[in-house]
């Protein structure tokens, strides 16, 4: 986990995205960044999602296609 954190320190601060940022630490994000990133699985919540609420954001992101422009994919549900 700890390493993955690092992956994506490294990978925010390289790239300069504007359409990616960390999550609070409550794990939720940021209003102008309502979808929710989990770092291990690469699996993106929306705030449509089921699991939306239950789901503790690693990265958040500004729409679902920035998330899939980062490899992650859509949750199942």
């Amino acid at each position: 986990m700890k390493i993955v954190k690092i992956l994506l320190v490294g990978t925010l601060l390289m790239s300069g995205c504007a359409h990616i940022s960390f999550s609070l630490s409550s794990g939720e994000c940021p209003p102008e960044f309502p979808v929710k990133g989990n770092a291990n699985s690469f699996i993106y919540h929306t705030p449509q999602g089921l699991f939306y609420t239950r789901t503790k954001a690693e990265v958040c992101f500004t729409s679902e296609h920035a998330a899939q422009q980062h490899g992650y994919r859509s949750s199942r549900h």
